[in-house]
């Protein structure tokens, strides 16, 4: 049989300064027919997940489109609709087809609607009528709403954090579908929404705590009775209508049974809330100052409240400017996102002296330029290949990137906000994170899948920017109320969920 294959993916921030453009999914990737299955086939993404399940089961993978782009602020509506108009048109002219597996990530607003995952959902089940199995995979930081499991036949999500089964999460969809066209299985869904967000930098399932075991809890009813099941912690710097927890199970054929087993873990959440608010986060100096006296390098820095990978800007300072201040007599990495300033460093050339405010630009809410004196030690346009746990084999293109040394300070400058969690970043600018004392990357979580086997100690920093996790700071004014832990006296009981199959 014939399966469709398709993603359309970007996380938004409400309360990122800038918005995402057409030109940012080109930079990861948007890619068209048959370069779907080029780019990604063997690599550690859903699409590849899909593509190598379809081979095994004997089925036909037709790609339509697979657009991605990096984390930011809401899609612009003109980018949106002509992606969500492309992957229409491209899925209609892969026509005939039996059933179409599609990625999408869950989280993503556009400028006209905060719902932008129901709304390609919508389009696509509205073209192509109910009769045809639609399976979807989200991550797990998804806001799952109601439009989305109204048009989505299963919704199957990510249980690793940092990601590294994204992979194994477009396998699992797919296994569902071939089932489904077997004849084998009738997938049916239960979901239930929780009124609560906790902090994303808790959210790591390789250590024992709350989140592992909302994790384990999705796993076990797979091992007995769910086809999925899965548990969205809601990435939660989202300002919209239907924001929270969420779970979603699939069952075969009972969707009363879906419903009863989402609220079972839904009750599981509510029931961790407390737990996951405990943060460990330390002050930029306090940070750096325990960072070069460790005896061991590299020893990486989070600076999480502005996280690429959390929709913030990457152009951040509080840290750069605590770094310098220090100034380290051990080897010292941190990236920055200032394009102005990359073309500076390019129009002086390697060897020169800079001298010029960077970083600061994007988000001047909670951050200011500083001045940057050093040498340019190279300028040139730069990409890499993810070569950690996450994203295995996928491309970023970092833009005209330029390193500038300050002292035993290395700043990376890029033109284009970039994931950082991988030491590829540093390595296509000849910066080894190995040989460093310290390596700030501006993620909360991701980082321990690419920095696994480098780093000797991570510390998680209490710095300024729009992806905080002191999200009481964050001027939420859309969410519902009440919301745990905004409301942190709050009352509800799982019963209240409301799941549905």
């Amino acid at each position: 049989m014939r399966v469709a294959v398709a993603e359309l993916k970007q996380e938004t921030n409400t309360f990122a300064p800038m918005p995402t453009t057409l030109e940012q999914f080109q930079d990861f990737h948007l890619l068209r027919g048959s370069e779907v299955s080029g780019a990604l086939r063997g690599t550690n993404t859903e699409v590849g997940g899909f593509l190598e399940e379809l081979h095994s089961a004997g089925h036909e993978a037709v790609p339509a489109l697979a657009a991605f782009a990096i984390s930011g602020g809401p899609v612009e509506q003109s980018a949106f609709s002509s992606l969500l108009r492309e992957l229409v048109e491209r899925l209609e002219a892969a026509r005939p087809f039996q059933g179409i597996l599609l990625a999408l990530h869950g989280a993503m607003v556009a400028q006209e609607d905060e719902d932008a995952d129901g709304a390609i959902l919508e389009a696509v089940r509205h073209r192509f009528g109910p009769d045809i199995p639609l399976v979807v995979t989200m991550d797990l930081h998804a806001c799952v709403t109601r439009r989305c499991v109204r048009h989505a036949d299963a919704i199957v999500g990510f249980r690793t954090s940092p990601h590294m089964d994204q992979g194994e999460t477009g396998r699992r969809a797919a296994r569902i579908l071939c089932r489904w066209l077997a004849g084998e299985i009738r997938p049916a869904m239960g979901w239930a929404k929780i009124p609560m967000v906790t902090p994303a930098s808790n959210h790591v399932h390789s250590r024992p705590g709350p989140f592992r075991r909302l994790m384990d809890a999705g796993r076990a009813m797979e091992d007995i009775r769910a086809l999925a099941a899965s548990v969205f912690t809601v990435q939660p710097w989202l300002d919209v209508e239907e924001m929270g927890f969420a779970t979603v199970v699939v069952a075969d054929g009972d969707p009363g049974e879906a419903a009863r087993l989402a609220a079972r873990l839904a009750a599981r959440c509510w029931e961790e809330r407390h737990a996951l608010l405990e943060t460990d986060l330390v002050p930029p100096a306090q940070a750096i100052a325990r960072a070069l006296s460790a005896p061991d390098g590299p020893v990486v820095l989070s600076d999480l409240a502005d996280g690429t990978g959390a929709g913030s800007p990457g152009d951040a300072t509080a840290v750069l400017e605590a770094l310098l201040k220090a100034s380290p007599a051990r080897p010292c990495l941190i990236p920055l996102c200032d394009p102005e300033a990359a073309v500076l460093a390019a129009r002086i050339g390697p060897g020169g002296p800079f001298h010029a405010p960077v970083g600061g630009r994007r988000d001047r809410v909670f951050n200011r330029p500083v001045r940057l004196a050093g040498t340019v030690v190279q300028a040139h346009p730069a990409s890499f290949q993810f070569q950690g746990g996450g994203y295995t084999g996928a491309r970023m293109d970092m833009g005209l990137s330029a390193v500038v040394r300050a002292g035993e300070v290395r700043v990376l400058i890029t033109s284009k906000p970039v994931f950082t969690v991988d030491p590829g970043l540093y390595r296509a600018m000849d910066l080894e994170p190995a040989d460093a004392q310290v390596v700030v990357v501006k993620s909360h979580i991701q980082f321990r899948a690419g920095y696994q086997g480098i780093a000797h100690d991570a510390i998680l920093l209490d710095s300024p920017g729009v992806s905080s996790d002191h999200l009481a700071s964050l001027p939420f004014r859309r969410v519902p109320r009440p919301l745990f832990p905004l409301d942190p006296h709050m009352e509800w009981r799982p019963e209240e969920c409301n799941a549905e199959g």
